[in-house]
Order: C-alpha cells, then structure tokens, then sequence
C-alpha cells in the first residue's frame, strides 16, 4: 500500500503532464490559423474587402454588403422589405440607420452595440496582432463541435470584451465565434458559425457560409457570392451622413 500511492501520485502527475504537452500554446495555434488562411504576408497585403452575400432570415432572403478598409473601418449595409438598413463603424465611432426602431436617420451607437460593432470592424480578424491592440488570449482546451474537434480559444479584449473562438484542429480554419451579449439588461448568447471555406484568386481563405445562432437557434445564415480586395474606397464612405 505504501508503494501503490506515491505510484499512482507519479501517475496523476504524468497524465497531467503529457496533457500539457498535447495541449499547444495560443501562439502555436494562431501562427497555424494564419498559415492555414493564406499567411500573413498576404493577409497583410489587402488593404480594402468588399463582400456580397445573401442573408435568409425569418423566412425572408435579403442582399448584404459588406466594406471593410484597413486598420478598423466597416460599413454593413442590407435591404429589408425595401428598407435600408445600415451599421458601421468610421474608425472612432459607430452609427446605424435602423427604421425597424422608429426612425430612418442616422444615429450614434453607444454601449454594448457600440462595442459589438467596433469589435466586427477589426480588419484581419480577431486573432491577428491581438497582443499590439491589448488583447489577451488562452487556450481553454480540446472541444467537440459540428464536424470534429478543435481547439477552444478565450480572447479578451482590452475593453473587457470575451469572445471565444474554436479553431478546427485538422485544418486550422476558424469553425466558430461565440459571445455574451447584454441587450435590454438581458444576456444572450451569440455564435457564428463558419463552413464552406475557399480560397480567393489572391489564395485567401474565406468562409462561404455563415450561420448566426442566438441560445442556441439558428437566427439566420449569410452565403458569400463575392469577395473583392484591394478596390480603392474614400473613407468618406464610412461617415455617417
């Protein structure tokens, strides 16, 4: 008896251990994601994204573009039952034209959609140079999602934002976005979920279809038709009017 416990102590630390040694660092795993898109080198070489896309929502189906332009601007611009409807973001402030809320003139954003729409607006993504903006991220561990397996990611932004990201662990593309969201002193919970990914002419990985999930739900899923980069835009194009 006194042998078999100091051996199965030394077993629980060598279990514990090999785990740690499976278990890759964040840096391993974003220097693999961004390989797996394409390489940084390249990322960092499209200055400007134009995307469109349908959206199928409430058993509508709507048109989306989406502008983005380097370092954090974003202009997302849909038409619902022929009205236009608009958030974005002009690098220091967030504004929306939303008639569904009573009202077609454009408006400031403050608080949480502020901040959702600020965190959209980071041009390569969240994992890329999350140290030089403040952020912190770490590996919670392995995780099952629809597909296979990945690697479960918190990153926490300097504004106290959490997100958390699952990269899959074959291809190393990200599968899903997910986060807390208080809206009207409510908490929801808000994931995105990618598939379908293929590369642009530039060899560009881009996710073709993304679904939005709220508790759990499907709310509404966006089909990629195109992607354009490096298309010269003023920033003029996302000021609010």
């Amino acid at each position: 008896m006194r042998i078999a416990i100091p051996m199965m102590a030394l077993g629980l630390v060598l279990a514990a251990s090999a785990a740690r040694a499976q278990t890759p660092s964040a840096e391993d795993i974003v220097a693999k994601n961004l390989a797996a898109r394409g390489g940084l080198d390249k990322l960092r070489a499209v200055s400007t994204m134009k995307m469109t896309g349908t959206v199928t929502a409430q058993g509508m189906e709507m048109p989306l573009t989406v502008t983005t332009k380097r370092p954090n601007r974003m202009l997302q611009e849909t038409t619902v039952q022929g009205t236009r409807m608009v958030s974005a973001f002009d690098g220091e402030r967030a504004w929306a034209i939303n008639p569904m809320l009573g009202s077609s003139q454009p408006t400031d954003l403050t608080g949480p959609q502020a901040e959702s729409v600020k965190d959209q607006s980071t041009f390569d993504g969240p994992l890329v140079a999350y140290k030089e903006r403040g952020d912190t991220l770490e590996v919670v561990g392995p995780a099952d999602i629809a597909g296979g397996k990945a690697w479960k990611l918190k990153l926490t932004r300097k504004n106290g934002r959490a997100m958390f990201i699952y990269i899959d662990a074959q291809s190393y593309l990200e599968k899903e976005w997910s986060t807390t969201v208080e809206q009207n002193g409510m908490s929801m919970d808000f994931e995105t979920v990618m598939s379908d990914y293929a590369p642009t002419p530039e060899g560009i990985m881009v996710a073709r279809t993304l679904r939005t999930m709220v508790g759990g739900k499907q709310q509404g899923m966006l089909k990629v038709l195109t992607v354009e980069f490096n298309t010269p835009i003023d920033d003029s194009v996302f000021k609010k009017p």
